[in-house]
């Protein structure tokens, strides 16, 4: 794992222990989605999974951690398959505005450290791994106090030389 992220994942867990903001939360949102390659014909949309953890010290500004897989872009062409699954991590901070209580609108930058793997003909093809920016908007539907569900687009650039677009549903739970 990046040293980067290792800081950032014993900072959260520190966190808890210091903070004095009376509005501080902990969000936990798993989400699920359909994400496409951009600019690489032939190929078919994959779904993802993805489990972020964030830290909000403010009610409209968090530090998050996630985790994603992607468990294949399939080819679309006739002839040979080829399918290329990717899995990251990564961090990133989030915007959130309380516009109404039932409506939160918010942005996420973060940066994924990713592993891409093309496989086909029974074998793997190439492998590679690298680190890309994104960006995410979407909104927050607060339920109850600790349950909400949300709705989001987002995209990585050059991800293995491909750019990632996708749009997912989730779940919000926060304490």
């Amino acid at each position: 794992m990046d040293r980067f992220i290792r800081k950032l994942l014993l900072s959260l867990l520190l966190l808890p222990a210091t903070h004095v903001h009376a509005g501080s939360s902990f969000v936990v949102s798993p989400s699920v989605g359909g994400a496409s390659i951009s600019n690489i014909d032939g190929y078919r949309t994959s779904p993802f999974v993805r489990v972020d953890g964030s830290f909000h010290p403010l009610p409209q500004f968090g530090i998050n951690v996630f985790v994603a897989h992607y468990p294949g872009f399939d080819s679309s062409g006739g002839g040979n398959d080829v399918s290329i699954k990717i899995n990251g991590y990564g961090a990133g901070v989030t915007g959130r505005w309380p516009v109404h209580p039932h409506a939160q609108p918010y942005v996420r930058l973060d940066y994924m450290r990713w592993d891409a793997k093309a496989t086909g003909l029974g074998r793997t093809l190439a492998k590679d791994k690298g680190g890309s920016a994104g960006l995410a908007a979407g909104m927050q539907f607060p339920i109850r106090r600790i349950f909400g569900i949300k709705a989001e687009v987002s995209g990585y650039n050059n991800v293995s030389g491909a750019d990632i677009r996708q749009f997912s549903l989730g779940l919000l739970l926060e304490f």
